[in-house]
This record gives structure tokens, sequence and C-alpha cells, in this order.
């Protein structure tokens, strides 16, 4: 039985009990589950990058595209907090993210965030014993904080399959200025360089 405690007292014991430290072993298991699967998720990765990639030369066919500067992957919060783990992958001219004509596709990284969201809904189940000090907003919020740490490692994932993607078709068919960058961070937010250099902040 929990003994009765304010709300700040019911947080810290919710954390401290049901999630403190959970990630570490959660990384163990998405290496694990990628290593069983490595070849169909590295092939969704590159079948999103190309579908944006044949996009833009189709655009670039008909006028209505320039040569290619800016690759961003972004991680879309709408969809994590409807328990989709979707990231943006766009492609911008010189304009940036004044390009006016769009040219996007979106890859599915559940492999990645499955474990939030399965600890999402343990919270919610322990949440309950809480005797209503913690609400259902206190867990969005920490799920929201905690998936960060999982961002972090799906940043990772696309840096390592860079040299990859640059490879692709899809890439080949579409021009390019000579100074494309690939980024990834949050939609429109703080991201990281990827291509040409790695682990920049920009």
């Amino acid at each position: 039985m929990i003994p009765v405690m304010d709300r700040t007292a019911a947080l810290e014991d919710l954390l401290v009990n049901h999630l403190a430290g959970e990630w570490q072993q959660d990384f163990v298991t998405i290496n694990e589950r990628y290593m069983a699967d490595k070849d169909r998720i590295d092939r969704t990765l590159t079948a999103a990058f190309e579908t944006a990639c044949l996009h833009a030369a189709q655009l670039q066919l008909q006028g209505r595209k320039r040569d290619i500067q800016y690759i961003h992957f972004s991680y879309l919060r709408t969809s994590f907090m409807e328990q989709r783990a979707e990231y943006r992958i766009d492609l911008y001219d010189a304009d940036w993210y004044m390009d006016k004509e769009e040219c996007c596709s979106l890859w599915q990284a559940d492999f990645l965030f499955n474990p939030v969201f399965e600890r999402q809904r343990e919270l919610e189940k322990q949440r309950v014993n809480y005797a209503r000090k913690i609400n259902p907003m206190d867990i969005e919020h920490i799920i929201h904080q905690e998936a960060m740490k999982y961002h972090l490692l799906a940043i990772e994932y696309i840096r390592d399959r860079v040299p990859a993607l640059i490879e692709s078709e899809g890439y080949a068919a579409m021009r390019k200025s000579e100074d494309l960058t690939i980024l990834a961070g949050e939609y429109r937010d703080q991201h990281e360089l990827l291509y040409p250099d790695s682990g920049s902040d920009e």
C-alpha cells in the first residue's frame, strides 16, 4: 500500500520506483531487436528516404524544385503523443524553410520507441495507486521527457545509416547542391548536422 503523500512526493515515488534507469535496459532490448531484424528495419528507412528523393527528382523535372540543399529528419511530437513514432523527412532547396514546394515522406521508427509506449501504459496503470495525486497530463509530460533519450538514439541510428542513404538510387536521381547538408532533430527546431560533418550542433 502506497502511503499518503502530496503530488510532488507522489511524482518522485513514481519516477524512482517505475521509471528511473529503465531506459538502459530498453536500449539493450532495442539493440537486440534491431540485430534480429536489421535488414528489414534498414530497408524501411531507405525506402522512406528514397520516396522523398524521388519526389524531389520528379518536381525538378517539372521545373518546380531547385537543387536540394537541405535534408531534415524531424521528430514529430504530435505523432508521438498519438503513440506513433514518426520522423518526417523534408527536402529543401536553398530557401530552406521558405521553400514553397513541399517535398517530404514519413519514416516509422517503431523499433526505437515501442519501449517508451509500453512504459507509458505501465505508468498509467501505476498512476491509480497514487490517490489522484498524479493525472494523465503528468504521465504525458514524463513520457515526453523520457522520449528524448530515444530520440537521441534515433539520431545516432540515422547518422550511422547516412553513408548508405547517399548511395541509394533515389538520392542519385535528384539534383543536389554542392553544399548539401543532412540534419536531424525536432521539427523546425534544434537539430544536429549529420552530413557532411558529424556531431555538430546547429
